[in-house]
């Protein structure tokens, strides 16, 4: 048979052993961490070198850089004389647009902005197809106008140069344009995703560590696809960027292949701060429920400690 009070000198003992495993635990955990971190760093080679003065050049020049063709007095003055002809052609424009609004109005005076239920309706079906036939012609004639101003502002961007402040300008532009509709997408798809799980899913016995961990691999992944889709709306659109400058070829893929490298940059560190942001979080979430376990389970520790010694 066990003697009980040698039984009571051990179990505080043990106890006292489990507390400072804990602790070692812990620390050993937060140094497998920088451990994972540095491997995953690595030795310097020359393909990292490579890809890391790649992404820094591309951060410059999305960033930072300025144009390297400064716009001269002689270019500016060609450009204005050229842009006088459409401002011409503008004045044109401005009565195509407003007839094209009132038909609009009363195309919605007739249908009550409700779509298809007018069509039930004989006499105002009769009435909007008249109106929109009209909208069409009128909208017909505005893209040749507007064919016709584009022409002249691609003559008269030609003139300063894609390389120049305004070549450069319009594709960062571009480029955050299409950065704020990646966000967007981001932010609505993740509203849907909530909305979907109140309604649909039915985890009510979810721990809360769980909880935190799937909503912020649910958000990273949704800003991760918006800055995926932002990079190849830009690979297409700033074609239509470069083009409206007439550069010559070779000028224009040079131009085409560094705007790519920098918009790949910032996205792929658009990217890593998203990671980062989504690693920390799980990372914060994990230390704080693991803690407050740890708390726990020494508090209950220390209850048994007091029961044998009572």
């Amino acid at each position: 048979s066990k003697n009980p009070s040698v039984a009571c000198e051990l179990t505080p003992t043990y106890l006292e052993m489990a507390d400072n495993t804990a602790v070692v635990r812990s620390r050993s955990e937060g140094e497998g961490g920088l451990t994972v971190v540095a491997q995953a760093i690595g030795p310097t080679t020359p393909k990292k070198a490579t890809a890391w003065f790649l992404w820094l050049l591309g951060l410059y020049i999305m960033l930072i850089a300025k144009a390297p063709v400064e716009i001269t007095k002689e270019m500016e003055a060609q450009y204005m004389a050229i842009m006088e002809d459409a401002e011409d052609i503008r004045e044109v424009r401005t009565p195509i647009v407003i007839k094209i609004n009132e038909l609009d109005k009363e195309m919605n005076a007739h249908t009550g902005g409700i779509p298809l239920f007018w069509r039930l309706n004989e006499e105002k079906s009769k009435i909007v197809n008249e109106l929109w036939n009209k909208r069409s012609e009128y909208e017909a004639e505005l893209m040749k106008v507007e064919s016709k101003i584009d022409v002249i502002e691609s003559d008269a961007k030609s003139k300063l140069g894609l390389w120049s402040n305004r070549g450069l300008s319009e594709a960062r532009q571009k480029f955050w344009e299409k950065v704020d509709a990646g966000k967007a997408f981001a932010k609505r798809q993740t509203l849907w995703d909530a909305i979907t799980s109140i309604l649909f899913t039915q985890r009510r016995d979810e721990e809360s560590l769980q909880f935190i961990i799937r909503w912020v691999l649910q958000i990273a992944f949704n800003f991760t696809i918006g800055f995926f889709l932002t990079l190849i709306n830009f690979t297409f659109s700033i074609i239509w960027v470069i083009r409206s400058f007439q550069p010559s070829l070779i000028s224009g893929m040079a131009f085409y292949a560094l705007a790519l490298l920098g918009a790949t940059s910032v996205v792929i560190g658009y990217l890593l701060l998203t990671c980062g942001i989504a690693g920390g979080g799980v990372y914060v979430a994990y230390k704080t429920v693991s803690s407050n376990h740890r708390l726990r389970d020494r508090r209950r520790r220390q209850q048994i400690r007091h029961q044998h010694h009572d």
